[in-house]
């Protein structure tokens, strides 16, 4: 049996508001480890075919994995899996803070939570007990005044998961937020929440987390990895360190590669010189003054507090990230940080994910500049390219659902390209309902592989980051995946891309299952170190092998649920126009990833998918997973 686990898993019926314990077979870690893998598992077991996103079937499924139990940097890390709003296909995220371990706690490897509340609700949940109660006065405010009333209701500090008025209102972008500082961005969970009535989580657990089946070499484990990531940190320039500057540090690395996204992915970042000088790096620590924020138990401590002291912007709280301030950024041509800082200030508060916002913004302002929209489209906003103001504007609209436009941005940009037409949908830079993230797919063509493959969430960069390889660089050595096999200068060309696309996809969904969060690999966090920990703590004796193919099965069950859930073979082929359009100056002029098609099909080829993008015999047999594999099951119904 493995250790490290509880075995069970809190439920919570919101519609009879009925809570339970529910005992998790051992196969189902054995196969899936926890996290994404025991979300997917859940959603097989329990949504079938035609469930959406708003239904009170749908499961919200809160997941930690072995990791959380051994206290190692980086195993704050916990996931989040749904049938997401944007996608109406399996969705999944992943958010940091304590509230993984927190749940660990109260005894428990995840919740599963599905119903309706007849009115808004939250979840109280005290080591074993869990009880559903009244947030109507919660109802209205900002994810943060929220936090700070259920704290205040449960007393005795507990740990909380709240959302803001986007995410009551279904905004389809919408996220949930913990700790004022860590949020569940991508997939629109944050909608579900809200479709459920659920304003929120209050957690308090005073249970020792399960036992560990080597303690002391956890414990020496976590000293020499720990010891490991400080070290190579230092090492670094102070512009190249988390703890100094969180992910911002990437900026001008990414800059360099043609990596940014620069109004709306139109242009290169030569063409943007002011937001390179003002956006991110050192300008980020000596504008906004960011001081370490970590996460319990993390050495790297990427995330930040920041103050804009004074004027319209001012506000003390959650730095942006990376992605942040580059899709509302650069993506925007917003230049002003204090103006981008606050802007996510203001969607973390609302419920918004910062980087469907910026590209949602971004394809407003392409549309203003080319007249598909006006002045009496946007409220009398003067939506231009730069605009801190009308920017922030946009961002009240949407999370009003002002009738009209407003409404339209609320369900994304795919949606309001088909509402505004006259070819606004060329410069909508999305797919399946998800807009496209940070990472260029002109600076190395993996990326767009990896957008166009994933199914996870459909082209979420963070459940497969197979771009890593070329601008971090992060390798894969165990896996067979380093500078000598995959070199920097091989970033335009597509020989190798397919397999290592599904080495990445295999890797993300491992440590998003496991869960250990994926910025410890910028500290030298390695495979070794993963199977290492994961041995000590389970008592398994897994080879790398065990690994990649416990990899394998996640990827299978997520595949064939995007296939439960409508996905065809065209959505995989169905790329923004933009992906072919290329840019006139910068490292990346002139780079399209022509041969994309191609690519797609060797990556079937690679997974043993059919021509059709279908997990063939072979691979089922192979994977053990005959009984996942059933078109229609026998649903379980709970309470």
């Amino acid at each position: 049996m493995m250790q490290g686990i509880w075995h069970r898993v809190m439920r919570v019926n919101l519609t009879t508001g009925v809570c339970g314990v529910e005992e998790v077979p051992d196969e189902v870690y054995d196969y899936f480890l926890g996290g994404s893998g025991l979300g997917a598992y859940f959603l097989w077991k329990e949504c079938p075919a035609g469930t959406k996103a708003f239904d009170p079937e749908n499961r919200l499924i809160l997941a930690t994995g072995p990791n959380q139990s051994s206290k190692q940097s980086g195993s704050a890390k916990w996931s989040a899996i749904s049938i997401g709003p944007q996608l109406e296909m399996n969705s999944e995220s992943a958010c940091t803070a304590s509230f993984g371990y927190e749940l660990k706690s109260c005894g428990f490897d995840a919740m599963v939570i599905h119903g309706k509340a007849p009115h808004p609700v939250y979840i109280a949940v005290n080591n074993d007990k869990a009880e559903v109660k009244d947030a109507t006065p919660m109802w209205g405010k900002d994810a943060y005044i929220t936090d700070d009333m259920i704290t205040e209701q449960e007393g005795n500090e507990p740990v909380v998961l709240t959302i803001g008025q986007a995410a009551e209102r279904l905004v389809r972008i919408a996220n949930v937020q913990t700790a004022k500082k860590s949020y569940l961005g991508r997939g629109g969970l944050g909608a579900v929440m809200g479709s459920k009535n659920l304003k929120g989580i209050a957690l308090k657990g005073t249970m020792d987390h399960p036992e560990l089946y080597n303690p002391e070499e956890i414990k020496r484990l976590n000293r020499e990895i720990a010891g490991k990531m400080v070290t190579a940190q230092s090492r670094k320039p102070k512009e190249l360190q988390m703890r100094v500057l969180g992910t911002a540090f990437v900026t001008n690395k990414f800059a360099s590669q043609g990596n940014l996204p620069v109004k709306n992915y139109s242009l290169s970042e030569e063409d943007f010189p002011s937001g390179l000088k003002t956006l991110g790096g050192v300008h980020y620590l000596e504008t906004l003054g960011a001081k370490p924020w970590p996460c319990k138990f993390c050495v790297l401590q990427c995330h930040n507090k920041v103050t804009v002291k004074e004027g319209k912007y001012a506000y003390h709280g959650k730095g942006p990230e990376y992605e942040s301030f580059a899709m509302m950024g650069f993506n925007v041509l917003v230049d002003d940080m204090d103006a981008v800082a606050y802007a996510g200030e203001l969607a973390n508060k609302y419920s918004m994910d910062t980087i469907s916002l910026g590209s949602i913004i971004a394809w407003a302002m392409e549309s203003y500049e080319k007249g598909v929209i006006t002045k009496e489209d946007t409220y009398g906003i003067d939506l231009k390219w730069g605009d801190a103001d009308a920017m922030i504007a946009m961002i009240e609209k949407m999370t009003e659902r002002a009738p009209g436009l407003g409404f339209a941005l609320g369900e994304g940009t795919g949606y309001a390209a088909k509402v505004y037409g006259k070819g606004s949908e060329d410069w909508a830079v999305q797919m399946k309902g998800v807009e496209i993230a940070a990472h260029n797919w002109r600076a190395q063509y993996i990326s767009a592989l990896n957008y166009c493959t994933g199914c996870a969430c459909g082209p979420n960069y963070e459940r497969g980051n197979s771009q890593h390889i070329y601008v971090a660089p992060i390798y894969l050595p165990e896996w067979g995946i380093d500078a000598e096999t995959s070199p920097a200068s091989e970033r335009w060309s597509w020989p190798g891309m397919a397999e290592r696309n599904a080495k990445f996809h295999d890797y993300n969904n491992v440590i998003n299952s496991f869960v250990r969060c994926k910025f410890q690999d910028f500290g030298g966090y390695s495979l070794t170190d993963n199977l290492n920990t994961f041995n000590a703590i389970t008592g398994y004796t897994w080879t790398q092998d065990d690994l990649r193919k416990c990899g394998e099965r996640i990827t299978t069950l997520q595949k064939m649920l995007t296939m439960r859930y409508g996905w065809k073979k065209e959505m995989d082929f169905a790329y923004p126009k933009r992906f072919m359009e290329p840019v006139d100056r910068g490292v990346a002029a002139g780079k399209i990833p022509i041969g994309l098609e191609d690519a797609i099909m060797e990556y079937y080829e690679v997974r043993e998918w059919d021509d059709e993008g279908r997990p063939t015999r072979g691979l089922i047999d192979r994977m053990g997973m005959e009984k996942y594999a059933a078109t229609e099951e026998k649903m379980q119904h709970i309470f």
